[in-house]
């Protein structure tokens, strides 16, 4: 029995790349020749995860490993049989040498994206491959080569209704969204077919802008499907609940300077009561890209100056609550102020606390019952018609 480092564990080592906290964690893949039972028997607390039981999963100290049982035939024939060359390739850690029978280390070194199959249609073999050749290129900042992108195109016509819906396709989409750049993997899914087939109507244009905004999922899947019928795109993918809420919510909010009217307190209320904060910044970020686009200057300064005051009458209404947040959570209340000062009732008491909560906002660990007391005191002292 031999074994082989492979898969995204491998690519990781031969071509390192950025990556975002969205990435999510690697799985490492190990391949395995020999007969299934005699490699079942050397790893029985592994556990089967395919029908044919050629995939087990190992819990390890690192974290999950796939281990692929390839049978007994030459590895380098079973290698191509992953047709796309990032995959088409091993490494032998009993002896430090690379399986590679279709020269993929120079293809990767060059960042080439190749196929390397002994089929002559392996886009019709297993439609899944437009998916992760889309991931690819967005993970590893790969250019298919012109022989991938027309045996993708020459197979979609045939491929088209059995093209992978749901989790399958989902994954791999919030993968190369979540890349670095996934500007090349999206181009890769427009190119052939697959983005107008899944989601028919998304904007060329707002997927070249993915790369540069904010890694944040909801986000770049709304900016990503922005002009499709999104509700139904994401229904065909199978897009958890919770994250399709959160990416219709998005859209509807986007551009930030028209959703908000006339920059109206419950219109500014609603945006606080309904988005994070990284949210609103990344509304933000989304618009000023398309702004930074437009070729009439005049037009994008006079966007410009809306997005300002927005951000001034969103940044003000936050700093009020804050404010009033902390009046609400002072280590002195308004008794405490009242007994203090002597005085019943009154308004002088409203802003006695007011002054408190920006005596602690300027200074949050002077939030104490001594501290406060003391400058309740300062504040009495010097503001005397206030009591009478």
């Amino acid at each position: 029995m031999r074994s082989f480092s492979h898969g995204d564990g491998l690519l990781d080592e031969l071509r390192p790349q950025p990556r975002t906290e969205a990435a999510g964690p690697r799985t490492q893949s190990i391949l395995c020749s020999g007969p299934r039972a005699q490699i079942l028997a050397a790893l029985p607390n592994a556990v089967v995860t395919s029908e044919l039981g050629t995939r087990l999963t190992q819990a390890t100290a690192g974290g999950p490993v796939d281990i692929l049982c390839m049978g007994d035939g030459p590895m380098e024939e079973a290698l191509l049989d992953f047709a796309l060359g990032p995959y088409a390739l091993a490494f032998r850690p009993a002896d430090l040498r690379f399986c590679d029978p279709r020269n993929q280390l120079d293809a990767l070194g060059q960042g080439r994206l190749e196929l390397a199959s002994r089929h002559p249609a392996p886009f019709a073999r297993a439609p899944r491959r437009y998916f992760i050749a889309a991931r690819l290129a967005a993970e590893y900042n790969l250019t298919p080569t012109d022989d991938v992108i027309e045996s993708a195109c020459g197979s979609f016509d045939e491929i088209s209704r059995r093209l992978p819906r749901g989790a399958p396709a989902r994954r791999e989409i919030s993968r190369i969204l979540a890349s670095q750049d996934p500007t090349a993997g999206l181009a890769f899914l427009h190119d052939t077919g697959v983005t107008n087939q899944i989601a028919p109507g998304a904007l060329p244009i707002q997927a070249a802008r993915i790369a540069r905004l904010p890694p944040l999922p909801s986000l770049r899947w709304a900016a990503w499907l922005r002009g499709s019928a999104t509700a139904r795109g994401m229904v065909r993918l199978r897009v958890p609940h919770r994250l399709a809420r959160r990416v219709e919510h998005l859209q509807g909010l986007h551009p930030l300077d028209r959703s908000i009217e006339s920059s109206r307190d419950v219109s500014i209320r609603r945006i606080l009561s309904r988005t994070s904060a990284e949210e609103r910044d990344a509304l933000f970020a989304w618009r000023r890209l398309e702004v930074a686009e437009l070729e009439n200057k005049v037009d994008a300064a006079a966007i410009e100056q809306r997005l300002q005051r927005v951000e001034a009458r969103i940044e003000a209404m936050r700093a009020n609550d804050t404010r009033a947040g902390q009046v609400r959570t002072l280590a002195l209340n308004g008794s405490a102020v009242m007994e203090l000062l002597g005085a019943g009732p009154g308004r002088h008491v409203g802003n006695a606390l007011a002054h408190l909560a920006r005596f602690v906002e300027a200074a949050p660990d002077s939030n104490e019952t001594g501290p406060l007391e003391a400058e309740l005191r300062r504040w009495a002292e010097a503001n005397t018609n206030l009591l009478e």
